[in-house]
């Protein structure tokens, strides 16, 4: 999976467009980053790039960003 694919993939999550997912938005902009998309977020982590992730972790970031470092794709 490559940095766009990821970035798809939580767009669809978080139930936006991918224009949206600039790198400094805020995930608390996103009314539906809550305790669910954080466990899809890391089921995305776990199945498609093989890191183990749980989802209070996923709560505790801040931004896309964020999401991205974790997923070492910056």
């Amino acid at each position: 999976m490559d940095k766009k694919e990821f970035l798809k993939a939580i767009a669809e999550i978080l139930m936006t467009d991918e224009n949206n997912l600039k790198e400094e938005t805020e995930l608390n902009f996103f009314s539906d980053f809550d305790s669910i998309a954080a466990l899809e977020i890391s089921m995305l982590y776990e199945k498609k790039l093989n890191i183990e992730v749980f989802p209070m972790e996923i709560k505790k970031k801040k931004t896309i960003k964020d999401l991205l470092e974790l997923g070492k794709f910056i």
